[in-house]
């Protein structure tokens, strides 16, 4: 699926055994370029706004990258090994609504392939990816995918902005912004 520069990669720690030793959160072991890039007052306000946003949205790479080498050296024993209630309370558990989110976007992905893809295929999707939306309005993994491919012609390389469109509610920057800005897009636990 697209991956935009306002992704945040997500991690899950599991140790050799299968056993998840940290719940789901947002990671990254490397200083995004855009963190330092500046924002021009000639671009588009829409782009100076969403590249901000962006650039608010919490990442601290040295940390993160020091607790997996700590991980690795020590294992189980390393401090920021969590223990699976922990891990379970972490990673938190699903309401009926999130549940029903999850059955809608997957079976829109599953239109959207049936259909070829493309127009067709967003033709397709699009009710249950709205379904998605209202049912998770915290999920950004469903409205990012859904909103990438509203926004990318066919056959072209990911359009980033996911901006306002006709086929969906809401867009990245409107709906980042109104549930709190860059510290709110990411699941952080203590490191």
């Amino acid at each position: 699926m697209a991956l935009g520069f306002t992704n945040v990669p997500m991690a899950l720690w599991v140790d050799a055994d299968g056993t998840f030793v940290r719940p789901p959160e947002s990671a990254s072991i490397e200083r995004s370029g855009l963190a330092d890039m500046e924002i021009s007052d000639e671009w588009p306000e829409r782009l100076a706004a969403q590249l901000r946003l962006a650039q608010s949205i919490p990442s601290d790479p040295e940390t993160y990258r020091a607790a997996i080498v700590d991980w690795a050296r020590h294992g189980a024993e390393s401090r920021f090994v969590m223990t699976p209630d922990q891990v379970a309370a972490g990673a938190g558990g699903r309401t009926a609504e999130e549940a029903e989110a999850a059955a809608a976007f997957e079976l829109g992905r599953a239109l959207f392939d049936r259909a070829g893809g493309g127009h067709d295929g967003v033709l397709a999707a699009r009710d249950w990816w709205q379904r998605a939306h209202d049912l998770d309005p915290d999920n950004w993994t469903y409205k990012r995918q859904a909103w990438t491919l509203v926004t990318t012609p066919e056959g072209q390389p990911s359009d980033l902005m996911q901006g306002p469109n006709d086929v969906f509610t809401g867009n990245w920057l409107d709906d980042v912004t109104a549930n709190g800005g860059g510290p709110a897009y990411v699941i952080t636990h203590d490191l």
